[in-house]
C-alpha cells in the first residue's frame, strides 16, 4: 500500500489523531517521496514543516528555523542520522530541540545509539502514519510545556536576581569604625536571596549593638523572613536598647510571633551591645552558635555563652516574651580582642574530599587569619581560606562579623579635626613624629604624613565642609603596619569623575594630584559611604628593617 493510500485524514474514529497540531517540524530524509509524504501529512494538521535532503543542510536550516521538532531518518548517505543527532546535541542553538529518529534498523544497540545521543523518541519503518502523527503530538506538546517551564524559570530567576540585589543593599558589609573597636563583615548566600540577617547599630552616648541571625531553611520565605527580621531588630533595637539585649531580644520575638503563622520558620540569633562608659559587650545568644573569642592573638573559652540565653526567635512555643536578664552575658572589652560573629553555615561546610564538617576547625583558621595586620578584612579572609582549604561553603549561607577590640597601645592619634589647612598640616605633624617613636621608618612616616596633608587637603577644598565642620581621623600602629582611619560628613565624592578630572592638564594645580597620590602612597585604601558620612581606610607598610 502506498503512503498516500495509508493517508488517516479520512478516519473519523480516533479523535485524538485527528486533533490539529502546532509547531514547527523539521523533516530530514534522503529520499524525496518520504519527504513529500511527511510534508502532506503534518501540514495537514496545522504543522509548519521545513524539509532537508542530507545532514548538512539539516543543521543549516536547524541553526535558522530553530524548529520545534526535528524527524530523522537514519539511514542517509554521508552524515547518517546518529551524527546529525550528536552535532545538534552539540550546539546550544538546538540542544534542547526534540528529534525523534525514524529508522528502518530493528537492533537494540542502534536504539540505544540513538537515545545516548540525544533522541527522543523513535519510529520503524515502515511506520504507521496514525502512530507516526501522536507521537509527534507528543513531542510537540512536551516541548510546548517544556518550554513555557524555561520562560517561567527564567523569569523566577530574573526576579530572584532582583530580590537578592535588593536584598543584598538591606544587608550592607560595609565596614563600621569606632573609637574602640571596628567591624567587618563577610556575607554570601547560596541562592540568589538568604536567610541571613545582620547590621551594626549607632546608639546615643555612643553605645553600638551589633547581631547576626539566621533563619530556619533556603528560599524565598526565609528570605522575605530576615527582612522582616532585619527592618524589626532596627526599630527594637533603638527603642528598647537602653533596657538591654533581653529587652529587645523579647520585643522582636513578639513581632515574628505574630506575623509568621508557620512553626516551621524561626531564627536564631545573637545580639551584643557595646557600652563605651563600662567597656563591656552585653550579649542575649538565643538558639545561636557561641561566638569565637581571641584574645591577645589566641583562642579563648567561648562556652559560657552557650549556659546563658534561650530558644531562638520566633520558636512557635512558650511565652512570646521568653528572654529575662539573667539570661544575658558580660563579655569585657580589654582590648587587642577579636569577637567572631556567623552563622551556622561555616560550622557545617563539608570538606569537599572527606566530608567532614568544619566544626571547631573555623575557630582555628581564624586565629591564624587574625595574626596579619595588613589584612584588615578578617571576615572575608576567614571565608576565603575556608575556601582555600576545600570547604563548601557555597551550599549554605554564610556570615561572619569579625569584631576587632582595638588595643588602646596601637592607637598613636585620635583627633577631631578642624576644617583648616594648617591645623591639617598640623596633624600631619604630629602624626609623623608619632609613629617614628613607634619603630616606624622615617620614610614611611614622611609618606604617612603626605597622605595626611592630602586627605585633610581634599576635605578643605573640595569635601563640602562648611567653615565650622571637621573631621575624625586615627592613628594605629600594630608591628610595621601604620592604618590610617578616617570620616567626615562632607558632601559624596565621585572617585572616578574626580581621578578623570585630575588627568586633565586644565585642572592641574597645587593639589591637583591629591586622589592620584593617596591612591600611591597607600597599600591599600578603602572608601566608603554610610547613610551622611565618608569612611576612608588606608594602610601602608613600612618595608624598611
Amino acid at each position: 500500500m502506498s503512503p498516500a493510500e495509508q493517508d488517516p485524514v479520512i478516519d473519523k474514529t480516533t479523535s485524538r489523531f485527528l486533533q490539529p497540531l502546532s509547531g514547527r517540524v523539521l523533516v530530514v530524509d534522503d529520499e524525496l517521496p518520504n519527504r513529500l509524504y511527511l510534508r502532506k501529512l503534518l501540514e495537514a494538521r496545522g504543522c509548519e514543516v521545513f524539509a532537508a535532503a542530507d545532514g548538512p543542510t539539516a543543521l543549516t536550516i536547524a541553526f535558522k528555523k530553530v524548529p520545534d521538532l526535528i524527524l530523522v531518518d537514519v539511514m542517509m548517505p554521508g552524515m547518517d542520522g546518529f551524527e546529525l543527532c550528536g552535532r545538534l546535541r552539540d550546539e546550544a542553538r538546538t540542544a534542547d530541540i526534540p528529534v525523534i529518529m525514524v529508522t528502518a534498523k530493528s537492533k537494540i544497540e542502534d536504539i540505544e545509539t540513538g537515545f545516548e545521543l540525544g533522541a527522543m523518541d523513535y519510529i520503524r519503518k515502515p511506520f504507521n502514519p496514525r502512530e507516526l502523527v501522536l507521537r509527534v503530538g507528543n513531542a510537540l506538546a512536551l516541548k510546548k510545556s517544556n518550554d513555557e517551564i524555561t520562560i517561567w524559570n527564567n523569569r523566577v530567576s530574573r526576579d530572584l536576581e532582583l530580590a537578592g540585589s535588593i536584598q543584598r543593599s538591606l544587608f550592607s558589609e560595609v565596614p563600621h569604625f569606632s573609637h574602640r573597636f571596628e567591624v567587618r563583615i563577610a556575607y554570601r548566600t547560596c541562592m540568589d536571596v538568604g536567610g541571613d540577617a545582620f547590621d551594626i547599630v549607632s546608639l546615643p552616648d555612643g553605645k553600638h549593638c551589633v547581631y547576626v541571625a539566621d533563619v530556619s531553611g533556603h528560599g524565598v520565605a526565609p528570605a522575605m523572613i530576615s527582612s522582616l527580621l532585619k527592618a524589626t531588630a532596627s526599630e527594637m533595637i533603638h527603642r528598647y536598647a537602653d533596657q538591654g539585649p533581653a529587652a529587645v531580644c523579647n520585643a522582636i520575638n513578639m513581632v515574628i510571633r505574630r506575623r509568621i503563622d508557620n512553626p516551621s520558620y524561626f531564627s536564631t540569633l545573637f545580639l551584643a551591645v557595646h557600652d563605651p562608659q563600662s567597656l563591656e559587650w552585653r550579649c542575649m545568644n538565643c538558639g545561636h552558635p557561641n561566638p569565637v573569642i581571641i584574645r591577645d592573638g589566641k583562642h579563648a573559652d567561648s562556652s559560657a555563652f552557650s549556659r546563658r540565653g534561650g530558644a531562638p526567635i520566633g520558636f512557635p512555643f512558650g511565652s512570646e516574651r521568653p528572654y529575662s536578664v539573667m539570661d544575658e552575658m558580660v563579655f569585657r572589652d580589654d582590648g587587642n580582642s577579636y569577637l567572631l560573629l556567623y552563622t551556622d553555615g561555616l560550622l557545617e561546610a563539608r570538606h569537599k574530599e572527606t566530608e567532614e564538617e568544619c566544626g571547631d576547625h573555623m575557630a582555628e583558621v581564624y586565629e591564624r587569619v587574625v595574626q596579619d595586620p595588613s589584612r584588615p578584612n578578617k571576615a572575608v579572609d576567614l571565608l576565603d581560606a575556608l575556601e582555600a582549604e576545600d570547604y563548601q561553603i557555597s551550599a549554605d549561607d554564610c556570615t561572619a562579623i569579625s569584631i576587632h577590640m582595638l588595643d588602646p597601645a596601637k592607637i598613636m592619634l585620635e583627633q577631631t579635626v578642624p576644617r583648616n589647612i594648617y591645623l591639617v598640616s598640623e596633624t600631619a605633624r604630629q602624626a609623623e613624629s608619632v609613629v617614628i617613636s613607634k619603630g616606624i621608618s622615617e620614610d614611611t612616616a614622611a609618606m604617612l604624613r603626605l597622605l595626611i596633608m592630602e586627605l585633610g587637603a581634599n576635605l578643605v577644598d573640595h569635601g563640602g565642609l562648611d567653615e565650622e565642620d571637621s573631621f575624625w581621623l586615627q592613628i594605629r600602629v600594630d608591628g610595621k603596619v601604620c592604618q590610617v582611619v578616617l570620616r567626615d560628613e562632607g558632601t559624596e565624592w565621585d572617585l572616578e569623575e574626580a581621578l578623570n578630572r585630575e588627568l586633565d592638564p586644565a585642572y592641574m594645580g597645587e593639589r591637583g594630584r591629591g586622589l592620584a597620590i593617596t591612591n600611591s602612597i597607600t597599600d591599600r585604601i578603602e572608601r566608603y559611604r554610610v547613610q551622611s558620612q565618608n569612611l576612608t581606610y588606608c594602610t601602608i607598610i613600612d618595608e624598611e628593617p
